[in-house]
């Protein structure tokens, strides 16, 4: 039993790094060496994971091109090595990578539209939760509003892009003619989730900004109305307010009111 466990790493770490300590274990072959063989091991494990990583980054790829992209890769795969039984997980540091990584650093739309995809595969895979209806909001006590706390659902997830990142992917996604990204003056926050079995995603304007960042404080409703006095006129608070967790509720986002 140990010998196999030793095989097996010995397996794993000439996969992973190239390491040759499992050269020595190889039946002999008048045909072909120990290095060609395993090499063929060694290269399918690359392109296998190399697939994975285009199908998680599409429009990362197209951006990159493909041969920036391999390069990203292989470069990817030495700082990140694959640690999960699933590959699912190989490519949750890669717009990390992109980020602090020269030459991909030197232009970070690259980074943003890397993170964007990985936050749209993270809305499909999130788990369920209740959700909460208008119905539920009309209920609700008016003497209970000021002290009342929300919560999203488990899919919704939330960056903030410099870049105009979400619009160009739906630019590629299009297939339209090839663009320049265009660089905001100041980062916008973006939601993105799901509802039914479509991932979604929407910039926030400056009250849904305030109230989003506040709810995920875990504000309560006062706390939530005090966010937006330097945004939003004071009568008009209440109702921003109220009109946007609805819409929130209505677009399938908020599973608890407490």
């Amino acid at each position: 039993m140990q010998v196999l466990k030793q095989l097996q790493s010995h397996f794993q770490e000439y996969l992973t790094h190239g390491s040759n300590h499992i050269f020595p274990e190889i039946a002999p072959d008048e045909r072909f060496s120990a290095d060609k063989r395993l090499r063929v091991y060694f290269d399918a494990y690359r392109i296998r994971l190399m697939e994975i990583l285009k199908l998680d980054f599409p429009k990362t790829h197209t951006l990159l091109g493909d041969d920036a992209f391999e390069q990203a890769f292989l470069s990817y795969l030495l700082q990140f090595p694959s640690t999960h039984f699933s590959v699912r997980y190989f490519g949750q540091q890669f717009s990390q990578f992109l980020a602090s990584t020269p030459p991909y650093s030197n232009c970070e739309v690259f980074a943003e539209m890397a993170q964007f995809e990985w936050a749209i595969n993270f809305t499909i895979d999130a788990k369920d939760a209740n959700l909460v209806t208008s119905q539920d909001l009309a209920s609700i006590n008016p003497m209970d509003w000021p002290s009342l706390h929300f919560a999203f659902h488990p899919s919704v997830i939330s960056h903030c892009f410099a870049w105009d990142t979400p619009q160009l992917w739906q630019h590629i996604d299009s297939e339209k003619p090839e663009r320049a990204p265009v660089k905001h003056e100041t980062p916008i926050r973006w939601l993105l989730w799901r509802k039914g079995l479509r991932s979604l995603f929407q910039s926030c304007n400056p009250a849904e900004k305030l109230m989003f960042e506040a709810i995920q404080a875990n504000a309560d409703f006062g706390e939530i109305c005090e966010s937006l006095i330097d945004t939003v006129p004071e009568d008009d608070i209440p109702m921003t307010a109220a009109q946007t967790l609805n819409k929130w509720i209505h677009e399938e986002m908020v599973s608890k009111i407490y």
